[in-house]
């Protein structure tokens, strides 16, 4: 039987070649090429914390590892994002009541599926956007870029050349600066992209690191110890209808 000529980085890699890096994770054009130990740093700095539970970080970490790996093996970052968002999946269900009212799960469906238990979660106040880094970091450049502005106006005020500006001077992040919704966005860009994954992609990018650190931080919202007894309560309360 004739088999599909592919090329080296597609094929199946020999014992010889199993260890060296994937040719396309070394395309860093006027950049310094990566190395497996900042790669390895990349994925180490995120973790859940010891409150999740094994079954869900074991799948977790099944994730972390297929990125670790993705080095040699470049086609193995959309399966590490595609896991990411099964133990995103699978750690909402281990947490959420088996059967959820509608409109979050369908009479018809047997189990919740991640579309439906993603905005139960968030609509019963689980996840909320202050448990996110890039909700904070994004509210800190809108403050650094009003103060920015600030300075200019008062320099045009004062018909100022040149004004002393400390930048390590913390910024004073105002209701203003916080007031976008990341939950409401994730409750629907997550199960899209879980789903584009799941029915077939040809889409290649590495540029996944931050979907597995959004699943990490939902799963360390929704197993929070203050979160512990709300969330009892609500899976009680369903499973007694």
């Amino acid at each position: 039987m004739k088999s599909t000529i592919l090329s080296a980085a597609e094929s199946l890699r020999s014992p010889d070649t199993a260890a060296e890096p994937d040719p396309r994770t070394m395309m860093f054009v006027g950049q310094a090429l990566p190395s497996l130990a900042a790669h390895h740093r990349d994925i180490e700095a995120i973790q859940l914390t010891v409150d999740v539970p094994e079954a869900a970080a074991i799948q977790f970490e099944t994730a972390r590892n297929l990125y670790l790996y993705a080095w040699h093996v470049y086609r193995f970052f959309p399966v590490a994002q595609s896991q990411a968002l099964f133990a995103l999946e699978f750690g909402l269900r281990m947490r959420l009541p088996d059967r959820l009212p509608e409109p979050y799960q369908r009479p018809w469906q047997q189990q919740p599926m991640l579309a439906g238990l993603l905005r139960y979660a968030i609509d019963q106040g689980f996840i909320r956007n202050h448990g996110f880094r890039r909700w904070h970091g994004v509210a800190e450049d809108r403050a650094r870029q009003r103060r920015s502005m600030e300075i200019f106006q008062t320099m045009i005020d004062q018909q100022l050349e040149s004004m002393a500006v400390d930048k390590d001077e913390p910024v004073n992040i105002t209701p203003e600066d916080q007031n976008w919704d990341l939950v409401q966005i994730l409750r629907k860009s997550l199960p899209n992209l879980r789903n584009e994954l799941a029915h077939g992609s040809s889409m290649l990018t590495n540029q996944v690191l931050g979907t597995i650190e959004l699943v990490a931080e939902v799963l360390c919202q929704i197993y929070a110890p203050e979160l512990g007894a709300t969330a009892s309560d609500a899976n009680q309360g369903q499973q007694s209808v």
